[in-house]
């Protein structure tokens, strides 16, 4: 399993796109470096998700799995780009962001990654090909499955490995 420290920082990397709207918001105010550097973030993010999922993958312990039922999650990617383009609908005029107000809520976000088990769908992964499941198995535990394959068939995946409590990596030799 991941540590804390390195679920937290994959949980932050679906803020990635939210670097975009704040890019958007300096550029309109022409602070150009700002909107620079809040673009680099949302790279080095997307990077860091990436680099996670496949270290994770290949460190891992590989563990047999039976799953009984799966429901795609995918669409709840669709409600984190939503969110990420209210700042951008409900700024009225160009204005340099509070800068304040974004460290308010990243350390409250902080606070809730650092202090729950939970996985959630990630569209940074969703944009770099990933898929996610509702899983429930063998075992009568439900997970949230991340994969790169489109599940037909349950019974086609045979083999995990797990990052966290309840989020659980289809192993490579399946992709």
């Amino acid at each position: 399993m991941l540590s804390r420290l390195v679920r937290v920082l994959l949980a932050l990397t679906a803020i990635s796109p939210l670097s975009v709207s704040l890019a958007f918001q300096f550029a309109r105010s022409r602070n150009y470096v700002w909107a620079a550097v809040a673009f680099a973030a949302c790279l080095a993010l997307g990077f860091l998700a990436r680099a996670i999922i496949a270290a994770s993958a290949r460190r891992l312990e590989t563990l047999r799995v039976t799953i009984h039922k799966a429901k795609s999650a995918d669409k709840e990617v669709i409600g984190f780009f939503i969110a990420y383009a209210l700042p951008l609908i409900f700024k009225p005029q160009p204005s340099s962001p509070d800068l304040v107000a974004w460290l308010v809520a990243a350390a409250m976000l902080l606070f809730v990654l650092w202090g729950t088990q939970s996985t959630q769908v990630n569209p940074v992964l969703g944009l770099l090909g990933y898929h996610f499941y509702e899983v429930d198995t063998d075992g009568g535990v439900s997970y949230l499955m991340i994969t790169r394959r489109r599940i037909s068939n349950v019974l086609s995946v045979k083999r995990v490995v797990q990052i966290s409590d309840f989020g659980i990596l289809e192993a490579p030799d399946q992709e």
